[in-house]
């Protein structure tokens, strides 16, 4: 029983963090893609795409939400 109730945990914190990196990329894709081809996050160090993406930020008119969504697509 215990194992399956843990493999049901499982099962669902993995489908949560596959919904929310879908909603981050969907932000990503409509505020940054308006302007510029988009750039895959994880080809730049967490520090170089936190920087970019901060950069960008006023002139993409993103939130706050929005920046750390988009920051948290960089998954290295």
């Amino acid at each position: 029983m215990f194992k399956k109730f843990l493999l049901f945990t499982f099962i669902f914190l993995l489908f949560a963090e596959l919904n929310s990196l879908r909603a981050n990329q969907q932000i990503y894709e409509s505020k940054c893609g308006k302007c510029h081809s988009l750039r895959n996050p994880n080809n730049y160090t967490k520090k170089d795409w936190k920087y970019n993406v901060e950069r960008m930020a006023k002139r993409a008119g993103l939130t706050e939400e929005e920046i750390k969504s988009i920051i948290a697509l960089n998954t290295k």
